[in-house]
């Protein structure tokens, strides 16, 4: 799972704001510099060690050299060939200003912030200027610096976040509100995040929500809230700006988290443990059928989607409780395997079920192990070949089938409806899934760690000894 610790160190923000000293050099660099050194290096270009900060807590980024009154701002890194290489290039742009920061002379904040100030540096900056920013600007100023910076909602003054939204202009549209006027948000929670009740940013659509507690480590959750629209202070409407919705500070009260099972170091093993050697078996199968290893992100119906869906649905007849005989099983098995044999591409393709069941009848593929009547083999084909239609499409399907029983046809739609869960919990991989649309109750609880698995080498395990 994702290290979200060091995602705060690359993308985060400094806490401490401690003077350099001869102690910090000689325990921090690798090469044998010094503070003098150091020192020399930047008395060179007009620069005082005196101005430089650092923070001890960080391993990266961790040290600047911060001319705040003159908005003067360089990267230091404590290695001797960093400070007479790449580093020149900072210490030379710095002493070309001759004072004061051009862009913060301009009043250019936008560029000030993106340009001149380092991120890890940015809130303390701020903090220090943001009534200088004019009031209409300083929202938006302060949006950009906010959306660039991971974990840092804590670290802001609560003073400066009531301003800054406070000052934000009117949000032109708000997300739709439910029947009583009250407006639903959702909330992507990990290891490093804001408790809901101090929260500032969610999102109008679960699965932005849920993609990013997918990448925020161990122990996430999706937090679900009910407000009112004046608690709303901007919204920012597409999935690719996440359908971010800011709330003032402190007004959150009415929230829930959603039944997701946590995909943590103690949960995972519990769930994978019991159907690891029917994942080994199964998916060594899956191997010699043809499917290709992804080899870029665009392609996603490869293998490693195969044995992910092979997984899940591993996990599914194990844990969810639901009674299901070893020929339901077995047909959810066999689904998992071979649901994708006759994609041809990455599209949206509603063939491509019925071109797999064609491709699977042409080959006369048999699973060994599979012991499936003639009519559950009819069972799975229709369930293969419905799995990328509409939900009312294949239960229709099944309902008009005359060789059925009513009794089969309940059955059937009932393993359609997992077989499309099993294989929908995989959309997580490119940010398709909305859960709320999940048929099956222990599907619902799944979405978290079908997130986890796409960290995994589906295939590393296939061949290990157990």
């Amino acid at each position: 799972m994702r290290n979200s610790k060091l995602v705060q160190e690359v993308r985060g923000v400094m806490t401490r704001f401690e003077p350099l000293t001869p102690e910090f050099v000689a325990a921090t660099a690798e090469d044998g510099l010094t503070y003098e050194e150091v020192a020399d290096i930047l008395a060179a270009h007009g620069l005082d060690i005196g101005k430089v900060v650092c923070d001890p807590t960080r391993k990266v980024f961790g040290v600047y050299y911060a001319n705040y009154e003159l908005g003067q701002y360089a990267t230091l890194v404590l290695q001797r060939d960093y400070l007479q290489g790449i580093g020149q290039t900072e210490f030379r742009k710095l002493e070309s200003y001759g004072g004061i920061c051009p862009n913060l002379l301009k009043n250019d904040w936008k560029n000030y912030y993106f340009l001149d100030v380092p991120l890890p540096m940015a809130i303390y900056d701020f903090g220090q200027r943001y009534r200088d920013i004019p009031r209409d600007q300083v929202f938006s100023v302060w949006h950009r610096i906010y959306k660039r910076i991971d974990y840092g909602t804590g670290m802001w003054p609560t003073e400066v976040i009531d301003y800054v939204l406070r000052n934000a202009p009117a949000p032109a549209k708000l997300p739709d509100a439910d029947p009583d006027g009250l407006i639903t948000i959702y909330r992507g929670m990990g290891e490093l995040s804001q408790p809901p009740e101090r929260a500032i940013s969610w999102s109008s659509h679960p699965g932005n929500a849920l993609w990013f507690a997918i990448r925020s480590g161990q122990e996430s959750r999706v937090a679900v809230a009910r407000v009112k629209p004046e608690q709303i202070v901007a919204y920012f409407v597409t999935f690719a700006d996440e359908n971010e919705v800011l709330v003032l500070p402190g007004t959150i009260q009415d929230y829930r988290f959603e039944r997701m099972i946590p995909a943590s170091a103690t949960t995972v093993p519990m769930l994978v443990a019991p159907v690891l050697l029917d994942y080994q078996r199964y998916g060594r199968m899956a191997r010699n059928l043809g499917y290709l290893l992804e080899r870029n992100p665009f392609q996603v119906h490869g293998l490693s989607h195969i044995l992910r869906v092979l997984l899940l649905t591993l996990i599914y007849t194990q844990h969810s409780g639901d009674t299901l005989s070893e020929a339901n099983r077995q047909i959810l098995i066999y689904f998992a395997l071979l649901h994708d044999i006759g994609r041809t591409n990455e599209d949206c393709d509603d063939h491509h079920g019925e071109q797999s069941v064609a491709l699977i009848q042409q080959k006369n593929i048999r699973l060994p192990g599979m012991r499936l009547s003639r009519n559950e083999y009819q069972i799975a084909y229709m369930i293969i070949a419905n799995h990328c239609l509409d939900d009312e499409v294949g239960e229709a399907a099944f309902m008009a089938a005359s060789w059925l029983s009513l009794k089969e046809k309940a059955r059937a739609i009932h393993l359609l409806r997992i077989c499309k869960d099993m294989d929908g919990l995989d959309r997580v991989r490119f940010n398709g899934l909305d859960y709320r649309m999940l048929r099956t109750e222990y599907a619902k609880q799944l979405p978290l760690i079908a997130g986890c698995l796409l960290e995994e080498d589906m295939s590393a395990v296939l061949d290990a000894e157990l």
